[in-house]
């Protein structure tokens, strides 16, 4: 038992490895060639492009790899079916779902990859792309720290704790240091906006520091104001990149900005769809499997392997655009990110699980 569970491990893997080398190539190339508008401005070349792209292509994976592991396994599966070798594996005794366990193995390994492609290797890879690119078309860098977001502004060091997509900003702080180098001017906004001409922000502490003939002689004075406007060099779409999209994030720090989004009133159901998207992760990846088996068995002798790659693209591209749409539509009308994540991996397992059933445990 053994043996055959290493042999159907072995053509299984086989299946999706290659799936997902075909759609990631595919993905690279139409990438790339969305990114030709950009080769030849400033320093912005087609290497440049080249190494861009190949940076998003984690995410790409990420996303792919569910549609792959379906098509992939139903490539496999149908093979199998076609030389009727699970034929002889069932009428030896072994079962559909019996047949599931003994590649449990498979699918132990693709969802370690896939949270360890999500925790770590697509946020730097989206990081660096997005430095990448700015550097190369000479736009302003936005720079990254733990919990809040920097930028330079004239003579202007600006911090900001949230970047919300609309360019709104929260917790905004801005700090003077002209050429010497000298912090002179320290400025606190618990609201800010940038409306493309300059800052226009709510709330605003400004602490001013003299520095005096003796290096221990500072005057600090301190002024509120309810609103305060403040010109600007930088460009209001700069600001909104440095809104943090959930992809910049691991699960477990995208677990704490949405719960820090929602402890202070601002929006976070993006953020808590892509959370939950990412638990469900996992749980749509064994739904591909279990549902390759049924369909692979009882299309049988009969059906060419490119009917099944077909059979398996439709279904595949079915499950990724209802679950985009279902939670996109969720944003929108604020449904339960969880139902949203697991309803439709779901629907599809109670429906992989009733084929099995019809075609026999």
């Amino acid at each position: 038992m053994k043996i055959l569970g290493k042999y159907v491990g072995r053509e299984l893997s086989w299946g999706i490895i290659l799936t997902l080398l075909s759609l990631v190539a595919i993905s690279y190339f139409v990438t790339f060639a969305a990114e030709m508008g950009n080769i030849g401005q400033q320093e912005y070349t087609s290497t440049t492009a080249a190494l861009y792209v190949l940076m998003k292509m984690p995410k790409i994976v990420q996303e792919m790899l569910p549609v792959a592991t379906l098509i992939g396994a139903l490539f496999a599966f149908g093979g199998l079916a076609s030389s009727s070798e699970l034929t002889v594996m069932r009428a030896t005794g072994n079962s559909l779902l019996g047949m599931l366990w003994r590649v449990r193995k498979v699918g132990v390994v693709l969802i370690v990859l896939a949270i360890i492609n999500m925790e770590w290797v697509v946020p730097s890879a989206e990081r660096s792309a997005r430095i990448l690119r700015a550097l190369a078309l000479h736009e302003s860098v936005v720079e990254y720290s733990s919990d809040a977001f920097w930028l330079r502004d004239g003579e202007y060091f600006v911090r900001m704790e949230h970047v919300g997509s609309d360019g709104s900003v929260f917790g905004l702080q801005w700090m003077a240091i002209p050429q010497h180098g000298e912090l002179s001017e320290v400025n606190y906004a618990s609201r800010g906006k940038h409306d493309g001409s300059g800052w226009f922000m709510e709330d605003v502490d400004t602490t001013t520091i003299i520095q005096g003939t003796a290096s221990t002689d500072l005057q600090i004075t301190t002024v509120s104001k309810d609103s305060v406007q403040h010109p600007s060099t930088v460009s209001q779409g700069l600001i909104r990149l440095a809104s943090r999209t959930p992809e910049d994030l691991s699960t477990v720090e995208l677990l704490r900005y949405s719960a820090y989004l929602s402890s202070n009133g601002l929006d976070s159901g993006s953020y808590w769809n892509a959370f939950w998207g990412r638990i469900a992760m996992p749980f749509s990846i064994i739904v591909m499997l279990v549902l390759a088996l049924p369909f692979s068995l009882s299309e049988g002798r009969s059906v060419a392997v490119g009917k099944r790659v077909v059979i398996g693209i439709f279904i595949g591209v079915g499950f990724y655009i209802i679950n985009k749409v279902l939670i996109g539509g969720g944003e929108v009308y604020g449904f339960n990110p969880v139902l949203t994540a697991f309803s439709i991996p779901l629907l599809f397992f109670i429906i992989a699980i009733a084929l099995i059933r019809k075609r026999g445990l």
